[in-house]
């Protein structure tokens, strides 16, 4: 697998810092150029991309000088990885995992979180079994199965869950099963416990169960996140982050206008194919953080060292390694990367776009 060597961290640095620069003078980042700038974009037909319709609805795309370039839908995170070699896409917006594995094999630079989906990963147990379980986990659960997609960010946040209230890994053994299965099997089996995201974890409640815990509860952070080709990101810093501000704006309308973001959501969805009841669709927004620019250069900050962001990629990262998805924990500063976030901030205009403010750009 490869990974960012140092001359590389070196010169993106060096890239940054000059574009840092042009930036604090107010340069670079405004939509004054005659020609829109193409972005081609690779995502999923998830909540992770409805900021896009957003965009799209409101016009930002022109507002940013940007134009969508090659817009390619994939049905996961691997296979968006797998097409990094062919350059059909420059920026992709992916689940956690995915990052991780492209960052390993391409060195994907991970520039902005998406969406915090730490809520939106569930543990449900059957009701009858509910009580026993929050009173005695270790004698409830123990050498017991339960369901969950194999090697998923549910898996992650229910192994946190169970080390919550007691339990040892390999005291539960898993039963690999699809997202698009598991409430069949749970409504089918004796198996007392499944974990999965939303809405499927929804749809097991309303089958016998009840929410045990989710990540946030359980102590871990699930992300979606913006990643970014190396050898693009060096070259296109600018377009990159008019299209992450343009993305933080269509996350403050996710935070602030529920209205608005049903809108969008179900116009997305119908486009993609994705079929979601209105009380579903209602709790994709619900389950689900959408951090602010502040909140995301938080999360990025080095100032003492190590960020936030950088701990917990190295904690999901070691979990993935366990699991066998990755060979080895990379130092999360080779591809947790806020350069583009700096730069941003660093633009008053362009920060005032990334805020909602009318007429920034």
């Amino acid at each position: 697998m490869r990974h960012l060597n140092q001359p590389r961290r070196r010169t993106l640095g060096c890239i940054g810092a000059f574009a840092l620069s042009v930036a604090a003078l107010g340069f670079g980042s405004t939509a004054s150029a005659a020609d829109p700038t193409p972005v081609n974009v690779s995502y999923q037909v998830t909540i992770h991309g409805v900021p896009l319709q957003i965009a799209e609805d409101r016009g930002w795309w022109a507002e940013a000088g940007l134009k969508p370039g090659n817009m390619t839908s994939f049905v996961a995170g691997a296979q968006q990885v797998a097409a990094v070699p062919s350059k059909t896409w420059d920026i992709g917006l992916m689940g956690g995992p995915p990052a991780l594995l492209g960052a390993s094999r391409f060195d994907l630079q991970t520039v902005l979180i998406l969406i915090d989906d730490s809520r939106a990963n569930g543990v449900v147990a059957r009701t009858k079994a509910f009580d026993a379980i929050k009173a005695d986990a270790g004698k409830a659960m123990k050498g017991k199965q339960y369901l969950v997609p194999a090697n998923s960010t549910s898996d992650y946040a229910a192994q946190a869950c169970f080390a919550k209230l007691g339990l040892k890994p390999g005291d539960m053994q898993a039963v690999n099963i699809a997202p698009g299965a598991i409430v069949d099997a749970f409504k089918g089996s004796d198996i007392p416990i499944g974990a999965v995201w939303y809405p499927h974890f929804a749809r097991m409640e309303k089958e016998g169960g009840k929410l045990l815990c989710d990540g946030k509860s359980a102590g871990v952070l699930v992300t979606g996140n913006m990643v970014v080709r190396p050898e693009y990101l060096k070259d296109n810093l600018d377009a990159v982050a008019r299209f992450a501000a343009m993305f933080l704006r269509g996350m403050n309308v996710m935070r602030d206008d529920r209205s608005a973001t049903l809108a969008s959501m179900k116009k997305f969805y119908d486009k993609g194919g994705v079929s979601l009841s209105p009380e579903e669709m209602k709790g994709e927004i619900d389950t689900r953080s959408y951090w602010s620019l502040d909140e995301q250069l938080k999360a990025f900050d080095r100032s003492s060292g190590t960020s936030m962001l950088d701990k917990e990629s190295t904690r999901l990262a070691e979990f993935f390694k366990s699991a066998g998805t990755i060979s080895k924990v990379m130092d999360a500063k080779a591809y947790v990367n806020p350069v583009v976030l700096d730069y941003i901030n660093k633009n008053p205009k362009l920060k005032a776009f990334a805020e909602g403010k009318p007429g920034a750009l």
